[in-house]
């Protein structure tokens, strides 16, 4: 019962980690006694088309999930703009973005005080706060949109392919089909990086906070800015068409593995460069030239490690790639 398995597994992934098992060896329980009901009452074994109807008579596998949840926080403002059931997901999103841009900023401010300058525990705080007031205006109206969609349509959803995202539990066979809601959900990350991205360009003080003064990025980065926007935008297409054709897997399997070597060869550039920030004017003291200097230095050890993890995920991509368009090819020929 591949359906009914990735469903559990997806509701699975929506609950908290302390009550998953005893709540979806509850949910298993009682949509097998119903499958076996049924089955009792036809005499024979439920084809795939009877077992959906039972699947999606449970409901949509986010709202499951929130009916278990004892935090059912939303937000709202004079009324619910964001309920209880995308509100967790809503504020993991906040939470990583912000978290990738605070390591940034934290590099800057670590460098400044590593060469002797001085900081204000002010700027520190003044910073951070803009980076999330930043982050809040563009993620906010996104998830608005999507919890309204999902408020009015909740039967909108593909019992063969629930998954809004990828899980660690899972251990079902290769998917046929790609999830629409996980289709949505990339548009959504892809939108948000790229308004990210258009602000940093025209403000660097949003990355660098006061350093900015006399710091900016290197030429390289300028170059590269193109192609990083090229391959967000072919990210968007492949979600496009997936949304619409959530059969068509291999599209999928080809974006990422060539979004994989892509990345790999942006990677390779940004090592080669040698330099990434450079100071502002030419007349520094030795102490913002020595900020400079282990500013680079620490983006050298991090752009190495996301050169190996980048070549690492390109080498597990491929693996999957094969298998799910495999399986893919299997399952259309047994149709």
């Amino acid at each position: 019962m591949e359906i009914l398995d990735r469903y559990l597994q997806t509701v699975k992934g929506a609950l908290p980690a302390a009550q998953r098992d005893d709540i979806i060896n509850e949910l298993s329980e009682d949509i097998h006694s119903e499958i076996e009901e049924r089955e009792s009452e036809l005499g024979r074994p439920l084809s795939e088309g009877e077992l959906e109807v039972i699947v999606k008579r449970h409901g949509h596998p986010l709202i499951v999930a929130s009916r278990y949840r004892q935090d059912q926080r939303s937000f709202s403002f004079g009324r619910q703009l964001i309920g209880p059931v995308l509100f967790p997901f809503y504020t993991k999103v906040l939470c990583f973005n912000l978290g990738i841009t605070s390591v940034v900023i934290l590099i800057i401010f670590t460098a400044l005080l590593a060469s002797g300058q001085s900081l204000s525990f002010h700027e520190a705080i003044s910073t951070l706060f803009l980076q999330l007031v930043i982050q809040f205006a563009i993620v906010t109206p996104i998830f608005m949109a999507c919890d309204r969609h999902l408020a009015k349509y909740p039967d909108r959803w593909d019992p063969r392919s629930p998954n809004p995202g990828h899980y660690p539990a899972v251990t079902v066979a290769a998917p046929t089909t790609v999830s629409r809601l996980e289709s949505i959900s990339q548009i959504i990350a892809v939108a948000v990086f790229l308004a990210w991205m258009r602000a940093v360009r025209g403000l660097p003080f949003l990355i660098f906070g006061p350093a900015a003064a006399f710091l900016k990025a290197a030429p390289v980065w300028r170059q590269l800015y193109l192609p990083v926007v090229l391959l967000a935008l072919v990210h968007v297409a492949q979600s496009v068409i997936n949304l619409f054709r959530p059969d068509w897997v291999w599209v999928r399997s080809l974006t990422r593995t060539a979004a994989g070597v892509v990345g790999l060869v942006i990677c390779f550039f940004l090592l080669r460069a040698g330099v990434w920030v450079v100071p502002v004017g030419g007349n520094l003291s030795s102490g913002y030239q020595r900020a400079v200097a282990i500013v680079n230095k620490t983006l050298l050890y991090t752009l190495s490690a996301a050169f190996v993890i980048q070549a690492l995920a390109l080498l597990t991509e491929l693996r999957r790639s094969g298998r799910d368009i495999t399986h893919a090819r299997a399952s259309s020929k047994s149709r």
